[in-house]
Formats: structure tokens, C-alpha cells, sequence
């Protein structure tokens, strides 16, 4: 039997897990009982669109409005919300910077985004592995050009600081040797076309260099191996990837300082069933629902503009017209760009976003929902709302 889940708590659900929500999307969760809520919310993410463009393979300005476009309005209306929230989780965890990663294209973003769609809710092992042959990737930290003579490091040593074990618990020599054992992992055009001939809608994929790859014996992490794939499988195994990302996602979905107990079992359950296990434990627990918890994390950029879009009934963003154009530009103002976190890091996030001048501009955007007030349910968007004037209380920034 379900356990009681009040309208309040469904409220806090649903921001946290989605971002968006209305009165009767929280009523419905209520109505369901906890568990089946909670399932309900993390069940397989909707395919996205599908993109093309008319951009050429140098106007990628172009590509990156039309990306950030379709990818916003898909998250206004796909009936899984919460997938989105959670590829927004993994692009500023396994971060890709558009305008860093030369080369690449809108398509190859877009085709990232699907992976993180796709293998988001499953075993991080595979998440891993599919972003580790990831053309945006490979491209972004350098390893696409990394030669046995001089194996480039970059992505060796984000693998080990950003993704898996963390500060602390890897030495130099172990990222030199992940960097050997992972040369000859590069990318090339589909169909092996030129850039400067094709089109934009053709799409790096990944290849294996087998006459730049370092084939003799490294060893790493104390264990001897000579592929790319064995380092990756070391890393899979060990528990500190596990309480390393378990820790990152608590950041995420409850607060900025989790307790290490949480910490503790949260990384059990997300190496023994998947990021949508630990969701749904998370999800269920009794401290996601605690006061010290509610209202504890600060809304992105984004999450603060899909909740309240969402609240308005807004279904589509244009970029392309005037009036979205000044909206684009307003991302960069406040602080988080769809596909272009500001390093390899992702967003600092918490209260940066609240700094002045950022600050200034969500308030400012304000004037755009003139005329829409009464449509405005923002039940879900934020605690203790009453009329649009409620927007400008300190509990609209909070998630």
C-alpha cells in the first residue's frame, strides 16, 4: 500500500524533481500515494525532437540558438519533465563547452544530450562508457588528437578529478597512464567526409586509432592494464566513484551540504540500482521531505525560467524573433548557457546565481509575464505564493 504523500509535499516533489508543475499535476500526485508518485515521475524519459539545421558548419552561433531553443521548449512540454532536470544534472557533471570544442557541431550537442537522455536513469557504468566515446567529448578534452608520442591528459585527468574518484584519491602517474590507455580513441566525420564539405547535420562518430594507440602494459590505480576500456572498468568497480557522484546529486536534489550518512547510502543504493533507484530512494525518503530540506536550494537559471514559463502556460520559446532574442541574450546574463557550462567544472551555482547583476536580470525578466498574471499557477513554482506579486519574494529563487 502506497504511503500518504500531502499536496505539499507533492508540490516539493515535483519542483525538485522537474523544475515545473501546476496545481493539478501536484493534486494528481497526491491523489497516487508516494511511491507510485515517484515512479510515476521517473518513468522513461520522451524521445526529443529530432534536429536539423540550415546553418553551415561555421555558423554555429546559429545552431547553438536553435539547439537551446528546441531543448527548452522540449522540457516546457515533454509529459517527463523529470528526465530533463536530470540531463541538466549530467551535462554540468560530464560538462561539454559549446564554445570551447572546436569543431563540433549543434547536432553533436543535440546527439549528447540524447545520450544522457537515454542512459541517464540506468547504471552509471554505462553512462560512462558511452560518454567516454562521446564525439563532444573527445573533441572538448582534447583526446581526439592524443598520440601514443604524446598522449594528451586532459581527458584522463577530468575522468578521475570530475567524474569518478575525486581529489585525493588517484596520484599524476596514475592520470599519465589512463592518458596512454587512451590514445587512439578519436572521432570522425559519418561517412568519413571532410568538414569543409559537409553539412552540418553530418555528425562526428567515434573511431579507434589503433596506429596511435599506446598498446604496451600501463599501470593504474595500482592494477595493470593496457586499454582505455580496462581503466574505465577499474573506475566502475571502485566504491569512491560512487560516493563521489552520490554525493554530487545529493547536492543536486536536497541540499548544498548533505549529511555523510545520506551520503553513505545513497551511494550503496546508486551503485546497486542505477540513478533511477537512487532518485526513487531519494525520492521516498523521509528527509527529502524534512523543513531543514525544503527550500534549500537556489533555482538555475534555467530552472528558475522553465518553472515559471511553465507556470505561465508558455509552451514555446523563439530565439530567433526580437523579443526571444533578448531572452537568449539574458542566459548569458544571469549566468548558465544551455550547452556551455563556463569550464570543465560546470556551474558553481547556489548563491553565485543570486549575485547583483544576475539577480537584477531574473527580476527584470519579470515585465515579460505583464498581462499574464492570472494564468500564473504557481502552486508548485514556489512555496507560499499568492499572486504574481509573490514574485518577488525569496522563496520564488528557491527550488
Amino acid at each position: 500500500m502506497a504511503r500518504p504523500l500531502s499536496f505539499s509535499n507533492a508540490t516539493h516533489l515535483l519542483r525538485r524533481a522537474a523544475a515545473r508543475g501546476r496545481k493539478e499535476e501536484a493534486q494528481q500526485l497526491t491523489e497516487m500515494g508516494l511511491e507510485p508518485a515517484v515512479d510515476f515521475l521517473l518513468r522513461d524519459p520522451a524521445p526529443a525532437p529530432s534536429y536539423r539545421t540550415a546553418a553551415t558548419r561555421n555558423e554555429r552561433g546559429q545552431q547553438h540558438r536553435e539547439i537551446s531553443q528546441l531543448w527548452l521548449n522540449h522540457w516546457l512540454t515533454t509529459p517527463t519533465p523529470a528526465a530533463e532536470r536530470l540531463v541538466l544534472f549530467w551535462h554540468g557533471h560530464l560538462t561539454s563547452e559549446f564554445r570551447e570544442t572546436m569543431g563540433a557541431q549543434g547536432i553533436d550537442f543535440w546527439q549528447q544530450f540524447a545520450t544522457f537522455r537515454q542512459l541517464g536513469y540506468g547504471p552509471y557504468g554505462d553512462l560512462l562508457k558511452a560518454i567516454a566515446r562521446n564525439p563532444v567529448m573527445l573533441l572538448y578534452l582534447n583526446n581526439a588528437q592524443s598520440r601514443k608520442e604524446h598522449p594528451n591528459q586532459n581527458w584522463a585527468r577530468e575522468l578521475l578529478e570530475l567524474y569518478t574518484l575525486g581529489p585525493g584519491h588517484y596520484t599524476e602517474q596514475d592520470i599519465l597512464e589512463a592518458a596512454r590507455a587512451f590514445t587512439g580513441w578519436t572521432v570522425r566525420l559519418s561517412g568519413n567526409q571532410r568538414p569543409r564539405e559537409a553539412s552540418a547535420n553530418v555528425a562526428f562518430e567515434f573511431v579507434f586509432n589503433r596506429n596511435w594507440h599506446d598498446p604496451g602494459e600501463k599501470t593504474f590505480l595500482g592494477r595493470r592494464v593496457r586499454t582505455g576500456d580496462e581503466v574505465l572498468e577499474i573506475l566502475i568497480e571502485h566504491p569512491q566513484t560512487y560516493l563521489f557522484v552520490a554525493r554530487k546529486l545529493l547536492r543536486f536534489y536536497l541540499c548544498p551540504e548533505p549529511p555523510e550518512n545520506l551520503v553513505q547510502e545513497g551511494a550503496r543504493v546508486f551503485r546497486a540500482e542505477g540513478t533511477r533507484g537512487f532518485l526513487r530512494w531519494l525520492f521516498t525518503h523521509e528527509a527529502f521531505y524534512s523543513p531543514a530540506y525544503r527550500n534549500a536550494l537556489i533555482k538555475s537559471p534555467l530552472e528558475y525560467l522553465i518553472g515559471l514559463w511553465y507556470a505561465a502556460g508558455i509552451e514555446q520559446v523563439n530565439f530567433e524573433e526580437r523579443p526571444g532574442r533578448a531572452l537568449y541574450l539574458s542566459l548569458a546574463a544571469m549566468g548558465q548557457i544551455p550547452f556551455d557550462p563556463p569550464n570543465v567544472a560546470g556551474w558553481d551555482g547556489g548563491r553565485a546565481w543570486l549575485a547583483e547583476s544576475p539577480f537584477l536580470t531574473r527580476l527584470n525578466l519579470l515585465a515579460g509575464f505583464a498581462g499574464r498574471e492570472r494564468r500564473l499557477d504557481l502552486e508548485v513554482f514556489m512555496d507560499g505564493a499568492d499572486g504574481a506579486l509573490s514574485l518577488v519574494k525569496p522563496e520564488a529563487q528557491l527550488l
